[in-house]
C-alpha cells in the first residue's frame, strides 16, 4: 500500500507544510514518510523537475500494511458521515484500488484524533 499526500503550499512557501504532513503520515501509518519531488518541469506552476518538493508518501509492507488497511476499513470509513463506499470503477483488473479521503477524515484516525483539542 502506498499512502501519499500532495501539498500545494509546499512548492510556493516554506517546507514546514511538508514536515507536518510527514509527521501526520508517519503517525497514521507507523512508517517513515519520504518527500516526493516534481517529475516534470512546469513553468506556469513554478515546478522544477527533481527540485520542487510536492508531497510526502509512505510505502507500507507486511504487518504494517494489513494493520493500516484494517484501521481504515474498520475505524475511519464507518465514522465518515454520508459515506457511500468505494466505487467499483476505482480499481483495475490487476486488483489495484485507489481512493481518497477528505482532510477532515484524516482527523478520524485514532492517532490523530487524540491530538485534537475538544
Amino acid at each position: 500500500i502506498v499512502v501519499h499526500h500532495v501539498i500545494r503550499e509546499a512548492s510556493k512557501r516554506d517546507s514546514s507544510y511538508l514536515h507536518v504532513a510527514g509527521m501526520v503520515l508517519q503517525a497514521i501509518t507507523n512508517v517513515r514518510a519520504t518527500v516526493s519531488k516534481a517529475k516534470h518541469h512546469v513553468l506556469n506552476f513554478g515546478l522544477q523537475k527533481g527540485k520542487t518538493a510536492m508531497g510526502v508518501k509512505a510505502e507500507l509492507r507486511g504487518e504494517d500494511m494489513y494493520y493500516f488497511l484494517s484501521k481504515v476499513v474498520d475505524v475511519v470509513m464507518p465514522r465518515i458521515k454520508e459515506y457511500k463506499g468505494v466505487r467499483g470503477s476505482s480499481g483495475d483488473g490487476s486488483g489495484n484500488l485507489a481512493f481518497g479521503l477528505q482532510p477532515s477524515a484524516v482527523g478520524m484516525f485514532p492517532e490523530i484524533e487524540i491530538n485534537y483539542d475538544a
